[in-house]
């Protein structure tokens, strides 16, 4: 089961063991806090333990009942796992009913004793990252937490940057300061404290090239440098981009509807839109000329017939 059917577990139905398992740590916390708001009200310091791989008393943890509360939470933490998890799976069966053993992992398959004994059960509480939309959901949730409505530009935006939860967070509180007097953040009241991707910056540059911009491409490409990104890092993603707007430029051809480019691309809405606007500035033998421009500047690097940064200039100059 997932983490949202976990939290709808009445307390009769609680089981001695779960496996919180998977890559979304925040969740996981959050998990826990809210079992721990159902459950540990009284006393949290004697009913709430947290099992790391330096504690000792493992197993009077385990058997020792709560006071003043109905339930005994106790976390164990991956690396106790990595360090005693035999002996950490031969204490499970012994666990008091009043107590509850939450072990968190990334992946359960893993840890050999521990994914034989639960491989099949419904202990496991899967915890994956956020999808797009529940990742936009979470997001849009976040603002209005903080009583803010945030406009679906900012959302996706966002959303774009990373699916680490942590990170979100503090992008979403850093807004919320800069923001403080606004009920409504717009992507235009908020982007110069929005972090920079490489991918943004590389697909400007192709931008600029394609709008015959040349002075801004080269001014993206001095800033990348600046930035510490060295020249293979930056064709390696112009070559990217470039090898995207031909498969969306051929699709575009086939007069392919937007839900279908996603959907032979991978990529999101937000996006696909961008890219669909960018790829209208080209022909197919145009991005075909640059695609291989990119790879013949590759080899002259490698051979030494040019020097780096004088290849890059070079191929945005004559673009």
């Amino acid at each position: 089961m997932d983490y949202k059917q976990f939290l709808k577990t009445e307390i009769n139905d609680l089981k001695t063991v779960y496996i919180f398992n998977g890559p979304n740590d925040f969740m996981k916390e959050y998990v826990i806090r809210m079992i721990n708001k159902r459950y540990v009200r009284i006393a949290k310091t004697i009913n709430y333990h947290t099992i790391t791989a330096d504690t000792e008393g493992i197993e009077d943890s385990f058997i020792t009942p709560p006071m003043m509360d109905e339930k005994k939470i106790i976390v164990v933490e991956q690396e106790a796992v990595a360090s005693k998890g035999k002996f950490i799976t031969g204490l499970l069966d012994n666990i008091i009913d009043t107590n509850c053993v939450v072990i968190k992992l990334n992946d359960i398959k893993k840890y050999k004793s521990l994914n034989n004994k639960f491989k099949r059960s419904d202990n496991i509480v899967r915890f994956d990252m956020l999808k797009e939309d529940k990742l936009i959901h979470w997001i849009s949730g976040c603002f209005r937490y903080y009583g803010k409505k945030a406009d679906s530009a900012t959302v996706n935006y966002l959303s774009t940057l990373s699916g680490d939860l942590y990170y979100l967070s503090n992008e979403i509180q850093k807004i919320i300061s800069y923001a403080f007097d606004k009920d409504s953040i717009r992507y235009a009241d908020v982007k110069d404290i929005l972090p920079i991707k490489l991918e943004d910056r590389i697909f400007d540059m192709v931008d600029s090239i394609g709008s015959g911009d040349r002075s801004r491409a080269l001014k993206l490409y001095r800033d990348m440098t600046l930035l510490g990104y060295g020249f293979y890092y930056i064709n390696g993603m112009i070559v990217r981009q470039y090898r995207l707007l031909f498969q969306i430029r051929s699709l575009m051809d086939e007069d392919s509807s937007n839900s279908v480019i996603k959907e032979k691309t991978g990529l999101r809405d937000f996006a696909v839109k961008k890219m669909y606007k960018q790829a209208e500035k080209y022909e197919l033998k145009d991005l075909k000329l640059q695609l291989e421009r990119c790879l013949k500047m590759d080899l002259n690097v490698k051979t030494g017939v040019l020097d780096e940064q004088f290849a890059l200039e070079k191929f945005i100059a004559q673009a």
